[in-house]
């Protein structure tokens, strides 16, 4: 599992310019609603450190954020994660499947220290979308030279490991907006999750990892057995 830095820094570069502090604040509005389902004691944050203060509770007990250059160092060493199985009630990914060599190597490494019933909150580049079009005519500019990932292949990494999705949504349909239309666009938002709600560049996705209850079953004996400390013989003899 390789964790590209130099995608990372660029990334980090691309939010605090002009065209990125856009996306930026779009994403920060609609981060609430993936905030909403955050639970658990101990949650691990992965990911650029621009929207990780979103993401933290005063009612948890731990709240681990990893940044580029401890995250690369792990991994590199023994491609695991320094945290104990099932040891994580909440992860939040952000952007970290996009400049991630390997994201299903990634993913079941989440899956290996997400606890029962825990939940996987992501953030990343659609490519199913307007933004991944033009991507092979974008190859030098950033984001476009991060990895973009389809809905339909993120969703499908994580049921093959047992998870449900309970919360899907895309923004930002244009890659680009002038200033003089921001505001019309915003205004005209309800129509993409209409019609085009699996389309926008950006994508905010929610897992639940499901477990199967084991439940009890009562035996039944057809027979009724006495329990005795004589033998079978001497039981005969007496009858």
């Amino acid at each position: 599992m390789k964790i590209e830095n130099s995608k990372y820094n660029e990334l980090k570069k691309w939010y605090k310019k002009a065209q990125g502090l856009e996306f930026r604040r779009l994403i920060n509005n609609e981060v609430l609603k993936l905030r909403e389902t955050v639970c658990g004691n101990h949650i691990l944050y992965i990911g650029l450190p621009e929207f990780k203060k979103k993401f933290e509770l005063k009612n948890q007990l731990s709240y681990i954020s990893f940044n580029d250059l401890s995250f690369d160092e792990n991994l590199n060493v023994s491609k695991r994660l320094p945290f104990e199985d099932k040891s994580h009630d909440t992860i939040v990914l952000v952007h970290t499947l996009d400049y991630t060599q390997n994201p299903y190597e990634l993913i079941r490494e989440i899956d290996r220290i997400a606890s029962d019933d825990a939940k996987v909150l992501m953030i990343g580049f659609n490519k199913t979308s307007l933004w991944g079009f033009i991507k092979p005519y974008m190859k030098q500019e950033v984001p476009w030279t991060l990895n973009f990932h389809s809905l339909y292949n993120i969703n499908e990494w994580f049921k093959l490991l047992g998870y449900r999705s309970e919360h899907k949504e895309t923004i930002s349909f244009f890659p680009y907006i002038p200033k003089r239309f921001i505001r019309i666009v915003e205004k005209m938002g309800f129509l993409q999750r209409i019609f085009l709600k699996n389309f926008g560049g950006i994508y905010l996705y929610s897992f639940r990892k499901e477990t199967i209850p084991v439940t009890p079953i009562k035996i039944k004996f057809r027979d009724k057995y006495v329990v005795t400390p004589f033998s079978k013989s001497t039981l005969n003899r007496i009858k």
